[in-house]
C-alpha cells in the first residue's frame, strides 16, 4: 500500500512567534496602572521562574496574572500564556513611561 502524503496548506509559525492576540493587545493596553509592587513581583518572577518547581511556577504566575488583570486596561487575552503576558506588560509599561 503506497504512503499518502498530506500537503500543508499553511506554513507553521516559528516557535518564537508572538501570538496575534498578544501583539494586538500590546498595542492598546494601558499599563500605567501597574503598581510598583506588581512590577517588582513580576520582574522577580521572570528572573527566577526557571528555578521553581512546576507547581510553584504555575501558582505564582496565576497570582500575578490576577493582579495584573485588575491593573491594566483592557485585560489581557485569555488564550495567551501567562509568561508571555507578564513579559509583554512590563515591556509596554517601560515604553509608556519612557524607561529603557
Amino acid at each position: 500500500m503506497p504512503l499518502r502524503w498530506r500537503r500543508r496548506t499553511a506554513k507553521p509559525a516559528p516557535a518564537d512567534a508572538m501570538p496575534e492576540d498578544l501583539v494586538a493587545w500590546a498595542q492598546v493596553v494601558d499599563a500605567s496602572g501597574l503598581s510598583e509592587k506588581t512590577v517588582q513581583d513580576t520582574e522577580d518572577y521572570l528572573r527566577t521562574y526557571r528555578h521553581m518547581t512546576e507547581f510553584a511556577r504555575e501558582e505564582l504566575a496565576l497570582r500575578l496574572m490576577a493582579t495584573v488583570q485588575t491593573q491594566v486596561n483592557p485585560p489581557p487575552p485569555i488564550d495567551v500564556a501567562p509568561l508571555d503576558i507578564l513579559a509583554t506588560v512590563l515591556s509596554v509599561r517601560r515604553r509608556q513611561l519612557g524607561i529603557g
